[in-house]
């Protein structure tokens, strides 16, 4: 349990390893996201695209990441979670590639489609891997430090679109090359590194002493006749239903927003999203620290004012001086690793038995991206109407994720995680 007193266990270098490669899928995930929102204002102006269009792709790569964890994440728990894990990367590779070379807007829109489906399906996959092999007691640990791979995702597709933000649209289509390369290296790594499989073998054997079989999955019915599991499906959905709705807006629209509102040149904001993005990645190494120790909780209620203020700052100022966005984009950056997905893992994969823990996680993430994409749809038009008004609603949206996410941890504060310690037939 997360507030337990004693010293979280040392974790060995296979279990470091296993992390950074689970850890692939969050970066390759959020990378894909801040690519597709470097490239929207690139593409609008290439393909000739009208506001909607600019919409339909924004929203696209969202609603197709839903599509397959809702799929992804039972099928992994249904086949098999080393299979999918070893070969969902291979889709997203060939549908960067599509991406980094489409010729006209369908096939565009087909190859964000497919990087959707594929990054969506190894999200769920990827954490139950490395939680089910997981030490006691270093669990939280290990599944935070997915999201230190996420927020590296942001850093290095911010960093690349920086570095080729004077080429155009041969820039773009550059990062998503390098997109596909890293995905074809990590189904290499995860595939071929033979320590994965001995770590495989260990967890099957350890729970196989125990009488149970972690390779059947949990029955749906099950996982939601059970009060327990119910209940925690519903609130961590909502949790990160509300959240994502934050995030996504400024993962997925602050170069957009900052050119098209705050007439930024591509260089001057995506250098700005850069140098924000690092605050973040130091944020989420921090968090990681104390994913298995009581401060995860107890900085919460702060971290969520800080995440409400940004919202609120640009929503004052409507995001026409860019200073404010700067401050703004700077308490987000703080902000985040304490309120957001790593702690929604974290919970995640706590709250469920071995072998539900990727239905789980991919049902709560679906639900979140769902809305997220609906939402990512009307952003631009939203942006077009009003700034203040768009970022005055997502202030509710982070109030909203606060107030749940007080919820989950007084839940936890009465139930402990026993259930993260079941596994049934």
């Amino acid at each position: 349990m997360a507030d337990t007193p004693t010293a979280p266990p040392p974790i060995d270098r296979r279990h470091r390893l296993l992390a950074v490669a689970a850890g692939m899928a969050s970066l390759l995930d959020s990378a894909a996201i801040i690519s597709v929102g470097l490239g929207l204002a690139l593409w609008r102006e290439a393909f000739g695209l009208d506001v909607w269009t600019v919409g339909v792709l924004g929203s696209a790569l969202t609603l197709f990441i839903a599509a397959g964890a809702l799929t992804g994440g039972r099928l992994a728990d249904l086949v098999g979670r080393g299979r999918m894990f070893s070969l969902a990367i291979l889709l997203y590779a060939a549908a960067a590639l599509m991406v980094a070379l489409a010729p006209s807007t369908p096939v565009l829109i087909a190859g964000v489609v497919l990087i959707g489906i594929a990054a969506g399906a190894d999200l769920p996959t990827s954490i139950a891997v490395l939680s089910e092999r997981a030490p006691a007691g270093a669990q939280g640990r290990l599944v935070a430090f997915t999201h230190v791979m996420w927020t590296l995702g942001v850093v290095l597709a911010t960093s690349l679109g920086f570095a080729v933000s004077g080429a155009g649209l041969p820039g773009i289509r550059l990062i998503f090359c390098l997109l596909a390369l890293l995905a074809v290296a990590t189904f290499a790594f995860r595939a071929f590194y033979p320590p994965f499989r001995a770590l495989e073998a260990e967890a099957t054997a350890r729970h196989t002493a125990a009488g149970v079989d972690p390779s059947t999955a949990l029955p749906l019915a099950e996982l939601l006749r059970n009060r327990s599991y119910a209940a925690m499906l519903a609130l961590t959905a909502l949790f990160y239903l509300f959240f994502t709705l934050v995030a996504n807006t400024f993962g997925g629209y602050k170069t957009y927003f900052m050119v098209t509102v705050g007439d930024a040149t591509q260089t001057t904001a995506t250098a700005i999203s850069f140098v924000t993005t690092l605050i973040g990645l130091v944020g989420t190494i921090a968090f990681t620290r104390i994913a298995d120790t009581p401060w995860r909780s107890r900085l919460f209620a702060a971290g969520v004012a800080v995440f409400c203020a940004c919202q609120l700052l640009i929503a004052v100022t409507g995001g026409v001086h860019l200073p404010a966005v700067v401050i703004a984009l700077v308490l987000y950056n703080i902000a985040f690793p304490f309120v957001g997905e790593a702690l929604y893992k974290v919970w995640t994969q706590e709250s469920f038995p071995v072998n539900a823990r990727a239905t789980a996680q991919g049902v709560t993430m679906a639900a979140a991206r769902f809305a997220a994409a609906g939402f990512a749809l009307v952003t631009p038009a939203l942006l077009a109407w009003s700034p203040s008004g768009l970022f005055s609603l997502l202030a509710v949206f982070a109030l909203v994720s606060g107030l749940i996410g007080g919820a989950v941890i007084r839940r936890f504060r009465r139930t402990g995680t026993a259930a993260a310690q079941e596994v049934h037939p």
